[in-house]
């Protein structure tokens, strides 16, 4: 028995000199095409292992070019990940193979589906005694899109790695039958360039950090969609529609060895002896593969195993070991309390200003990008925040071109060199006002009023910023976190003489190109500039 591993960690496998063998290069994009490539050339080259008959493979996340170089030479192989189906009180394992005989442990030892049903039931109804059921305003019907790592095997698909950009016009078709497509980031994912171009295309976009499973939970939740998001997996047991946009390669029938079983769901007792003999064969002395004796647990969790009870002699893992070996839960949230649902959320009046402190009504419009509150309101946290703000129903008379007037007045906390904010609002960026002092600002803009506008959603860009500072009389060059503070909100009915300022038409300014404004912030100024040209002239 060995370890197989690249340089980096303490193996053997040139993976540079591979790639070059491969005629890939050496970035991200050569990593897609190596997944789906012919490795057995390699076998004995450069650290790369020679597979053979009798040998067994045990790997985490195999690559299906892996999964045929291992088949191919004869070998067997078990495929090992945690399983996608994270909503349950433990962990479980999923796992495939191309032997027969381990397939058959497998599924000797699998986990019922009705357990995840269960787990699923609980759930919801935890969230249906804390909180609000619906997201934003029952009167929404909801799309959410959920994110993931940028670096995730599953977002490889015919050799290259997908993204949102790639697959805006099936999402767009699915944004069409809701009122409000939500953007959910993934909770370890801190960057949101890869989903912005979603919220620049369609136009009906906010986004969210509530808790995964409280959004699914929503009662007016109508689909769950992403590129090969895990929650796609679990949406089912909520019973929500999902929408897989792209086939990852590592599930592609097409891509993996004829003989790959489906993967089967397995509790900690994968690792368990009677698992391993019954893969392998005991040894002489039946203590095990090598002959050691086998190592007791403290106490014996036959009830609490997830799968069906061990063979008689054993000893059963108890159910917490993954969550314990992983040293973190990873079914949640981890920034989200389950105790907490979705919050109350109330409609706007018109004409009432709205300030944002403790205790306020319009905290439940704060949806994305906030965090703690500053003495002139509640500061925004990271490149981007969002409001959503549900509206009174207007009727026809009283709104018959008669447009709203929204007032935003937002304080910057940045003292040398304000912090660059854009307001946002059907993707177009709208046209901003210096108001007293060099780190307020109020934007002033209008909003027809239809039928079918039933909330209204604010984006705000927020750009990086840097000031000098003294210290210790030397001075030195401090990145200080972009943010600002909202105090203010007010929605007013007013007639066509009270125009302020209107948004330009989307035809007419360019778009919001890019989250990053180290490369785009130059032509989000420009387009900035050009707006409010045309609103003045």
């Amino acid at each position: 028995m060995r370890d197989v591993a690249p340089l980096s960690d303490g193996g053997r496998i040139d993976v540079a000199r591979l790639m070059d063998r491969l005629e890939l290069p050496r970035t991200p994009a050569g990593w897609a095409r190596a997944c789906v490539a012919d490795l057995l050339p390699l076998a004995g080259r450069d650290g790369m292992p020679a597979f053979d008959a009798g040998c067994l493979v045990i790997g985490w996340g195999l690559t299906p070019a892996l999964l045929h170089c291992i088949h191919r030479s004869g070998a067997s192989y078990l495929d090992i990940e945690i399983d996608p189906r994270r909503f349950t009180e433990h962990m479980h394992f999923c796992a495939r193979t191309n032997d027969p005989v381990i397939e058959a442990a497998l599924r000797a030892r699998c986990v019922d589906d009705e357990l995840f049903w269960n787990h699923a039931a609980v759930r919801k109804g935890c969230f249906a005694r804390r909180g609000a059921p619906t997201l934003f305003d029952p009167r929404l019907r909801v799309g959410l899109f959920f994110g993931q790592d940028l670096l995730d095997l599953s977002l490889v698909s015919g050799g290259r790695t997908m993204h949102p950009a790639s697959v805006i016009a099936p999402l767009r078709e699915l944004a069409q039958g809701v009122d409000l497509l939500v953007i959910k980031p993934h909770s370890h994912e801190p960057a949101l360039h890869d989903l912005v171009p979603i919220a620049r295309a369609i136009p009906n976009v906010a986004w969210t950090r509530e808790n995964t499973y409280a959004l699914l939970s929503a009662s007016n939740v109508h689909f769950v969609a992403g590129l090969s998001s895990n929650v796609l997996a679990e949406a089912r047991y909520f019973r929500k529609p999902a929408h897989a946009l792209i086939e990852p390669d590592r599930d592609a029938a097409g891509q993996l060895p004829l003989a790959c079983s489906d993967w089967i769901a397995m509790g900690p007792g994968l690792g368990a002896m009677d698992f391993v003999e019954a893969v392998c064969g005991g040894g002489d002395d039946g203590g095990g593969i090598d002959g050691r004796a086998k190592e007791p647990e403290a106490e014996n969790h036959h009830a609490a195993s997830p799968g069906p009870s061990p063979v008689p002699g054993s000893t059963a893992w108890p159910a917490t070991a993954i969550d314990r070996a992983f040293g973190a839960r990873r079914s949640f949230d981890d920034d989200q309390g389950l105790s907490l649902g979705l919050p109350e959320v109330s409609e706007l009046q018109l004409g009432r200003p709205y300030m944002f402190h403790p205790g306020s009504a319009a905290l439940g419009w704060l949806s994305h990008g906030w965090s703690g509150f500053h003495d002139a309101g509640v500061r925004s946290h990271g490149e981007l925040a969002c409001l959503v703000i549900p509206l009174p129903a207007l009727s026809p008379s009283a709104s018959h071109q008669q447009p709203h007037r929204l007032e935003v007045r937002i304080d910057f906390l940045a003292n040398a060199k304000p912090t660059s904010v854009h307001a946002m609002f059907d993707g177009v960026v709208l046209p901003g006002q210096r108001a007293t002092g060099a780190r307020r600002r109020s934007v002033v803009f209008e909003v027809q009023p239809t039928a079918g506008r039933k909330c209204l959603v604010l984006q705000f860009v927020v750009a990086d910023a840097s000031r000098a500072v003294a210290t210790g009389g030397m001075r030195r060059l401090v990145m200080a976190p972009p943010s600002f503070s909202i105090r203010k909100l007010q929605v007013s009915l007013r007639t066509g003489r009270g125009v302020i300022s209107a948004p330009p038409e989307a035809t007419a300014s360019r778009p919001w190109s890019e989250m990053y404004p180290v490369r785009a912030v130059a032509r989000v100024f420009r387009a900035l500039v050009d707006s409010a040209r045309r609103v003045s002239g």
